[in-house]
């Protein structure tokens, strides 16, 4: 091999050699070979044709730079997030960052000491929120959750509204979707010890199904807390407990997606679990502050009271056999602005949350529910119903590959696709498109 003629170019004439004089010498160890870095650096300019072409005198180079400025919109770029700056004359906006951090862990179903997460209190889960820095606002269920001396109804999902986002709960699995400057890795320790109190003298692969950690690039990535500094400590973190991969999918120029994923199934075991989000920026921030801004004196507006009972049927249909039919909602404005919302159907969710505000505003839709090509255009085309957007990128998620039926980009109308990454491989399978409101 290359790496091999590489070592025996670099020992050749050296300790490992024959010792001089007559006769055969006693065989002698080889040398350790000389660590040699296979992989390459390329680097690629392409000159134009003209040296004409590329003259710019210092005035005109300023000029330019200018231009390219004005081209942006005056729109700040960081960490795969495009965070638009209010216009000239607007009131300046307290920065809140939208883009939310998503911590899913999934347990064996007889690892889980109070057999259910669903019958563990919530007093339990308010203690467990202080690590991550937000806390319960209220709470629905899709189906109740009882538990009797001789047995337990406990199928279904729980879903809470806190007030940095939602927490849901089924019988197994927990989803922590947090934003703002909340710190739900610092959680993972926390909910370890009080889902399995034995956790540390096991393996992962003997009490976890699967643990994923997602989320787009943020805004202001130096105001995040520990352990959410950046993307190298959040996989470091995640690596103390699990034994996982991690990859970006995007561009840090337009939108970015962060996905780490230990997978502990079984190899061949297929579940369906899915999720596909709708992460709109660049609103229209006179229609979102309208809609979406005021709090209490909201309630009172002539505008929509419930987005997403308004929005649920654009959204997911209205099949009468669907699991999207019947959801219990719990729907929140909050002072001074923002909205977020939680649906809960059977054992799926579906989460909104509006950042409505010029210079952060940020619009998302989740969902837990499979989606044939035909769901996927409707989830998209509902969300958009939101709020008018420039920016729009849609994540396709699944932890079995063989059931992952995202990857291509839809077309969407008004909307271009800019950029599109998937990636798929043995521990899941996932895709990030981005586009950009055609110009008219």
């Amino acid at each position: 091999s290359r790496n091999s003629a590489v070592s025996r170019r670099r020992v050749r004439g050296g300790a490992s050699g024959s010792p001089p004089g007559n006769g055969p010498a006693a065989a002698m160890p080889p040398a350790p070979a000389e660590l040699f870095e296979g992989p390459e650096k390329t680097l690629t300019l392409s000159f134009k044709h003209s040296k004409a072409d590329s003259e710019l005198d210092s005035e005109g180079g300023e000029e330019i730079a200018e231009a390219d400025v004005a081209d942006q919109g005056s729109r700040e770029v960081a960490s795969g997030v495009i965070a638009e700056a209010p216009a000239a004359g607007d009131e300046p906006f307290e920065l809140f960052e939208g883009p939310e951090k998503t911590l899913t862990l999934s347990f064996k179903h007889r690892k889980v000491a109070a057999k259910s997460l669903r019958l563990i209190p919530q007093e339990a889960w308010e203690e467990i929120l202080r690590y991550a820095k937000c806390e319960i606002l209220s709470v629905v269920d899709s189906t109740p959750c009882l538990a009797k001396k001789s047995s337990s109804s406990t199928k279904g999902l729980t879903g809470y509204l806190l007030s940095e986002s939602s927490l849901f709960l089924s019988d197994h699995t927990l989803t922590l979707k947090t934003c703002g400057r909340t710190t739900p890795l610092a959680a993972l320790e926390p909910i370890l010890d009080l889902v399995v109190p034995t956790w540390r003298q096991r393996d992962p692969s003997a009490y976890l199904r699967y643990a994923t950690f997602m989320r787009l690039g943020y805004m202001r990535p130096g105001e995040q807390l520990e352990p959410h500094t950046s993307w190298p400590q959040e996989v470091d973190y995640m690596e103390k407990y699990f034994r996982g991969e991690a990859t970006v999918m995007g561009s840090e120029s337009t939108s970015a997606q962060h996905v780490y994923v230990a997978n502990y199934l079984a190899r061949g075991e297929l579940v369906d679990v899915v999720s596909t989000q709708v992460a709109l920026t660049s609103l229209d921030t006179v229609e979102s502050m309208h809609r979406y801004g005021g709090g209490d004196e909201h309630l009172a507006s002539d505008v929509d009271r419930a987005p997403l009972a308004s929005a649920w049927t654009k959204l997911h249909g209205d099949a009468k056999r669907s699991v999207a039919v019947n959801p219990t909602l719990d729907e929140k404005f909050f002072e001074p602005f923002g909205y977020s919302s939680n649906g809960v159907a059977g054992r799926h969710f579906t989460t909104v949350h509006i950042t409505p505000q010029p210079g952060c505003s940020y619009l998302s839709v989740e969902t837990s529910m499979p989606l044939d090509q035909e769901g996927r255009a409707r989830f998209i085309s509902g969300s958009q119903g939101m709020c008018n957007a420039d920016t729009m990128a849609v994540t396709e998620f699944a932890i079995s590959p063989q059931l992952f039926s995202g990857g291509e980009p839809l077309d969407v109308p008004g909307f271009t696709v800019r950029r599109t990454s998937k990636c798929v491989g043995e521990a899941f399978a996932a895709a990030h498109h981005h586009y950009e409101r055609t110009a008219a």
